[in-house]
């Protein structure tokens, strides 16, 4: 009998274990793609803020802590909304790419050839804050009207 319990206690703890260890293998190297990277200088993290419409009291802008480009995703989606974060409806597509030009354009590394698919035309454009090539920030557009119905972000890692 001792010996059924000690079979099935190691069943279960090696079970616990299996199913424990990816995440523990993600928290312990959650900061790993920062060898490949750099923090954002004061002067893009001031660029972004004002770009971005964030008060000088966000933590982004405040210099309370150090700032990545990738930290910079959400303000990017809250000062260009869309309905659905991945795409759009044409009809809803309201912010253009003259606009986002505008906030940010400074950081645009370039914009692809125009895709045309069955029921609509888009090309995308890319922004690397850190001009490193290591995060990417991907703007994809209807094509004529040229309004935003996406925005996606990668790293180098993710290819």
């Amino acid at each position: 009998m001792n010996k059924t319990k000690i079979i099935i206690l190691s069943a279960v703890a090696i079970a616990v274990a299996l199913c424990v260890s990816p995440y523990m293998y993600s928290f312990i190297h959650r900061d790993d793609w920062k060898q490949n990277t750099s923090p954002l200088p004061k002067g893009t993290i001031s660029t972004l803020c004002k770009s971005l419409l964030l008060n000088e009291a966000n933590p982004l802008c405040n210099g309370s802590k150090t700032i990545y480009a990738a930290d910079f995703n959400a303000a990017l989606r809250a000062r260009f909304p869309l309905k659905d974060p991945m795409e759009t409806p044409k009809s809803e597509a309201l912010v253009t790419s003259q606009e986002v030009d505008k906030a940010i354009g400074q950081f645009k590394i370039e914009c692809q050839d125009i895709v045309h698919e069955s029921n609509y035309s888009y090309y995308r454009c890319f922004y690397d804050f850190r001009g490193d090539g290591f995060w990417k920030d991907v703007f994809y557009f209807y094509f004529p009207e040229q309004t935003l119905f996406s925005i996606r972000s990668s790293s180098t890692q993710d290819d």
